[in-house]
């Protein structure tokens, strides 16, 4: 996969945001925080969404979670 602008207005790529959400990011707002990618004109937020949903849509399930205690 190629690695594509983003945010045209604060140079911010496709990596660097798939970065950050590795890092724990989990919307959109702390994308913007973190790489201001989306707080200029607005244009990218669709795109950024778009991301941010698919990598919550792909990440793994905490194994925390999968235990079932006291059943």
């Amino acid at each position: 996969m190629a690695n594509r602008l983003v945010c045209l207005c604060n140079f911010v790529d496709e990596k660097e945001i798939r970065l950050v959400l590795k890092k724990g990011a989990e919307s959109t707002a702390d994308i913007q925080r973190f790489t201001r990618a989306g707080t200029s004109c607005g244009r990218c937020l669709p795109e950024i969404d778009e991301l941010v949903l698919n990598h919550k849509k792909n990440k793994p399930e905490d194994q925390q979670r999968k235990l079932e205690l006291g059943q």
